[in-house]
């Protein structure tokens, strides 16, 4: 495992360490813990985005078929 050093502020450090200890947790773990749902959120959100565009396009592209549709709706009833 890999050691990665951080700086942070004195009020930082001490809300990690109250966290951890309630949690009870290492200090270590809390931090991954916290990286990893962080990390899982963030590909959510990029999901969510990719899926609200191809909502989107499907949209658009829906509505262009029904407008292609609702032309032929008279097509020879025209005098009838």
């Amino acid at each position: 495992m890999k050691t990665i050093t951080i700086k942070a502020s004195d009020e930082f450090a001490q809300n990690l360490v109250d966290l951890a200890l309630q949690l009870r947790l290492s200090k270590s773990e809390l931090i991954r813990q916290a990286v990893e749902r962080f990390r899982q959120q963030q590909e959510e959100t990029l999901l969510k985005v990719k899926m609200q565009a191809a909502a989107q396009k499907v949209r658009s592209q829906t509505l262009n078929e029904l407008n292609d549709w609702e032309v032929t709706v008279d097509d020879g009833l025209k005098g009838l």
